[in-house]
């Protein structure tokens, strides 16, 4: 059979690249193994994340910044790239600056790279992942359905229509079973069924010649295992009533924790072992003396096909199984190899006379197989299909002159695009009031009261952050006081123009008629913190209890945390004043205005940072 090779192969992965082992890797690894070179796209997600995210978020942006911009060689002929991304898959606004920054990134790799005219196999069918499939200019795309996704929960069922969409306009798709066969064949004719295989070679060599790893050796037997996630599709009812049943059975799970499992480490005879590297997984499925897939069976679990039933047969052991519909298509094929189990009692009795079966009578045939569902057999079978189904589309291929008009037309609709997102952005920040409720929530600023003591911050930061504001709010805590409001003028500023700021002032309120006595000054603050600090020790020593607090109208919100913070037992009240933005809504904004609101933002989030607010 053709094989493919000397080809340049995109994987668009649905899990990273760390991820257990899965089929989304063999696959990579055997298109390095026959001559290709390969660039693995990890997971761009298909929902929003939750909290149990936060884990693989730190990873993806360790992973970034441990990378040369996401992209790093894991071995000859392989490179990962691990993108940063805003998760909100299906937002047009996030999609629009997704497909920038990563198809950027990928297109300009593969010029550097000289990595032309890619094969892509995406088993990711989300707008992303297709608006990437389109920018890298593909000679061929195979959409691998591993499973149906946008069954596995509320949170992907948007992705539905994409994926009949990549249905249609894939040049090839893939599936794993059945149920998703008959869903993808409504809408392309070219779906061919290739499900996970077992690297065969290894198993077979563990089985004759691996040791079964001393935390296993060391529990007690009977010892029944699994092998894989524990998510949400793990019957853990089924496995603790298991546990509760068979008191003297050893039940181990073996995978990553993605779902709450305190229940079953609470159970003495449940042992959760974590996660172990895929070369050592031979060696640990030797030591169970009988196999699980305890799956929950619904519309998402009846469309896998378990990775992990070829990897258990092929060491010869027996299999119980949840009666999936993919398994009983399996046993169907294969003569009722597994013990498939409908109901939980029905469970526990297969599972008590597979530990009964000491002969293991089927062990050769299980063995057999799982031989004849070698991932080298299905990698040989859809390794030719693609190349046969791709020579015939070079064949057919338009001229040179129609290819190029082509390109340059895509790329137009890309800029085009571009500018389009542009120009969308503009408008939104200077001409609707964005901006204006974007900054609404950092002024607090009320009417005056009587108060011991008027404060005014100088600095910039008014809405147009010019040199001229701190004047103004001088005259407005002048009118403040000269209207009774409070007996003293505190003025705290260490910015330096020809002369000190603080200094200026001081002589515009001495000649407003403030007498000098009143005006306390403080010239060495370098920020909001160092305001709040030096003036609090000056109003300690005057028995002050309340101020007017006079500031730029942005900064009133990070002012007044920092006053609550580090003084708290001082009433502080932020007036308004001149530079105070409108109460209704502002539809055209400055430059300076958007600077001033993000910063004031950007500077709330370091503060708290420092602990000064």
């Amino acid at each position: 059979m053709p094989v493919i090779n000397n080809r340049n192969i995109i994987i668009i992965s649905s899990i990273d690249w760390t991820t257990h082992w899965q089929m989304h890797q063999q696959l990579a690894t055997s298109f390095i193994e026959t001559g290709n070179r390969v660039l693995f796209i990890e997971n761009t997600g298909a929902r929003r994340p939750g909290i149990g995210d936060i884990g693989r978020i730190r990873e993806r942006i360790v992973n970034w910044l441990t990378s040369t911009r996401g992209f790093k060689d894991i071995r000859f002929g392989l490179t990962v790239f691990s993108p940063l991304f805003l998760p909100f898959p299906y937002s047009r606004i996030a999609g629009w600056i997704n497909r920038f920054f990563i198809s950027r990134s990928v297109t300009r790799w593969m010029r550097i790279a000289r990595f032309h005219d890619p094969i892509v196999f995406t088993f990711l069918p989300t707008p992303l992942s297709q608006a990437l499939i389109r920018d890298v200019y593909p000679a061929f795309v195979v959409y691998y359905c591993a499973n149906d996704m946008a069954g596995s929960s509320a949170a992907v069922r948007k992705l539905r229509p994409w994926e009949d969409l990549l249905f249609k306009q894939a040049n090839l798709v893939f599936v794993i079973s059945e149920s998703i066969r008959e869903r993808a064949s409504v809408y392309s004719k070219q779906v061919y069924s290739f499900p996970p295989g077992v690297d065969f070679a290894k198993f077979d060599k563990a089985r004759e010649n691996a040791n079964i790893p001393e935390d296993l050796e060391s529990l007690p037997r009977p010892i029944v295992g699994y092998v894989g996630s524990l998510s949400g599709v793990l019957d853990q009812d089924l496995l603790i009533s298991m546990a509760e049943r068979l008191p003297s059975v050893t039940f181990v799970l073996i995978g990553p924790k993605y779902t709450d499992v305190k229940r079953l480490e609470s159970s003495k005879n449940i042992k959760l072992m974590g996660e172990k590297p895929h070369d050592q997984i031979p060696a640990y499925i030797k030591g169970f003396d009988v196999a699980l897939i305890p799956y929950v069976r619904t519309s998402y679990t009846d469309s896998v096909y378990s990775c992990k039933l070829n990897e258990y047969l092929s060491m010869g052991i027996p299999v119980v199984s949840a009666g999936l519909k993919e398994v009983k298509h399996f046993n169907d094929r294969y003569g009722g190899i597994v013990d498939i189990a409908d109901t939980r009692e029905d469970f526990i009795r297969k599972v008590e006379l597979a530990i009964s079966d000491k002969k293991n009578n089927n062990a050769a045939s299980r063995i057999e197989i799982a031989k004849n569902n070698s991932w080298d057999e299905r990698f040989s079978q859809l390794s030719a299909v693609v190349e046969n189904n791709l020579g015939a589309i070079i064949e057919a291929d338009k001229s040179w002159q129609d290819r190029l008009v082509g390109y340059y037309r895509r790329n137009r609709i890309q800029w085009l695009s571009k500018i389009a997102f542009l120009l969308l952005i503009y408008g939104l920040l200077f001409y609707t009031p964005l901006v204006w409720y974007a900054g609404m929530p950092l002024v607090h600023n009320v009417q005056p009261k009587q108060a011991d003591a008027i404060v005014v911050f100088g600095g910039h930061g008014e809405v147009g952050y010019t040199n001229s504001g701190y004047q103004r709010r001088t005259l407005e805590a002048v009118s403040l006081y000269k209207a009774g409001y409070a007996p003293l003028l505190i003025v705290s500023s260490s910015v330096q123009h020809t002369v000190s700021e603080a200094d200026v002032m001081k002589a515009m309120i001495l000649a407003e008629g403030v007498p000098s006595e009143a005006i306390i000054l403080d010239r060495h603050a370098k920020n909001t913190f160092m305001n709040v600090e030096i003036v609090k020790r000056m109003l300690k020593e005057r028995r002050v209890k309340s101020i007017l607090l006079v500031t730029a109208p942005y900064h009133t919100r990070r002012a007044l945390m920092t006053w609550e913070k580090n003084a708290p037992d001082i009433k502080v009240v932020a007036v308004s004043n001149i530079d105070s933005p409108s109460l209704t809504p502002q539809w055209n904004v400055s430059i300076g205005q958007i600077r001033v609101i993000l910063y004031e933002y950007l500077a709330i989030v370091y503060n708290r940072f420092k602990g000064w607010i």
